[in-house]
């Protein structure tokens, strides 16, 4: 099977890439830096793809030939001058699975988030669910892949957002008292669910929230990841949920570090 990965060179596509040819599929690797990519798996084979700009079907027509699945990976956080969520998330996303449905590449699977719904209330959260809904609507065999954190060696949203604030000298900052909740999922086992999704055929047309084996709160995360940095125990310091949100907010307008709206959700 040949699988079309896009977003490959992500946080979350450079797992699902390896795990797939762990398993010995023919993966494509799609992505904005194609030399990257082949640095990172010189056995793939490579295409770029500009997703601000690939809006119509015949835009992925060409990259779908001898393509048998789909695993949709690419996401930003926010939108900036060289690229938009709104094209990366949703437009680019519709027209590849419309591409899919004309050429009968049936198997596509959507990495989306649990925060994608109406109420998370980020471009983010919105983009993606439009993708998600859209997907739904098609008579493919397609699978929805709604994670909430997920971590690996690396860090990227809201696990950046874990490791700046456990690295912190002295004192734990904790958002809202630290209780919220979440089953943090390893990069490597939701690659292991992507794959599957390819597999079984029991797994068509669902929509699942891959998890980990533990419920944790936000402060044993952020305990668990201190402890890991090697660092002594810190006093923890409630923040209100209010002014974390105001500073998320100027992380958006400055367009740089780890604090953004997208990771708090």
């Amino acid at each position: 099977m040949n699988v079309l990965v896009t977003g490959a060179t992500g946080f979350i596509g450079r797992h699902i890439c390896a795990c797939l040819l762990g398993r010995g599929y023919v993966v494509t690797g799609a992505a904005r830096n194609v030399a990257s990519l082949r640095r990172r798996f010189p056995g793939v084979n490579c295409v770029r793809i500009d997703m601000n700009r690939m809006l119509s079907p015949d835009d992925w027509s060409p990259l779908l030939a001898g393509i048998d699945a789909i695993v949709n990976c690419a996401g930003i956080l926010q939108s900036s001058m060289a690229q938009s969520a709104e094209a990366i998330h949703a437009a680019a996303p519709k027209a590849l699975f419309d591409a899919c449905g004309a050429l009968r590449i049936r198997r596509v699977v959507q990495i989306s988030a649990v925060s994608a719904d109406s109420e998370a209330g980020t471009e983010y959260a919105r983009t993606k669910k439009a993708a998600d809904d859209y997907l739904r609507s098609l008579d493919l065999d397609w699978v929805v892949l709604r994670p909430s954190l997920v971590y690996a060696q690396g860090s990227y949203g809201g696990t950046s957002v874990i490791r700046a604030l456990a690295g912190l000298p002295f004192v734990t900052p904790l958002v809202g008292g630290g209780d919220q909740q979440c089953q943090p999922i390893h990069a490597d086992d939701l690659a292991e669910t992507a794959a599957r999704c390819l597999s079984d055929p029991a797994l068509a047309r669902q929509t699942l929230d891959p998890v980990g084996p533990e419920t944790l709160s936000l402060r044993q995360i952020i305990e668990r990841t201190r402890d890991w940095l090697d660092l002594p125990p810190a006093r923890p310091v409630h923040l209100p949920l209010l002014l974390v949100r105001l500073a998320a907010r100027v992380g958006d307008l400055v367009g740089s570090g780890p604090l953004r709206t997208t990771a708090l959700v």
